[in-house]
């Protein structure tokens, strides 16, 4: 897995940090997300700052993001977000900010699943 973190910026919960990139990244990247404007697109392109990438998706308001300091493949990313964001729905019932607060460890177990099962890296 060449992702360094896997993170809901929204909320500031980590679920996977190898500490490849700088403990300040979930506040730079939302600096830039946030302050970010175009008239033509209506969510902000991946980000690349002091030689990490980083890729989000946007799920019912919150941010799933991933980094990386390594090249790979954006699409990829973005698949594993989308589905990081549908399996933790689909346990929860309902995906939200508080939800994720109060079954932190049940949502940090099926990514650890999910990371192991399909690219078999232990978090």
């Amino acid at each position: 897995m060449a992702s360094s973190s896997i993170y809901v910026a929204a909320c500031n919960v980590r679920f996977l940090d190898r500490g490849e990139v700088p403990k300040g990244s979930a506040e730079i990247f939302f600096r830039k997300v946030k302050f970010w404007e175009d008239g033509e697109l209506q969510e902000a392109p991946p980000v690349f700052v002091d030689g990490v990438n980083y890729f989000h998706v946007k799920v019912v308001g919150l941010l799933f993001v991933a980094t990386t300091r390594v090249n790979i493949s954006p699409s990829f990313v973005f698949e594993l977000l989308q589905r990081i964001a549908r399996v933790i729905k689909d346990y929860l019932g309902i995906l939200n900010e508080d939800s994720l607060r109060k079954n932190f460890v049940l949502v940090y177990e099926l990514l650890d699943e999910v990371i192991v099962s399909f690219f078999s890296y232990p978090i």
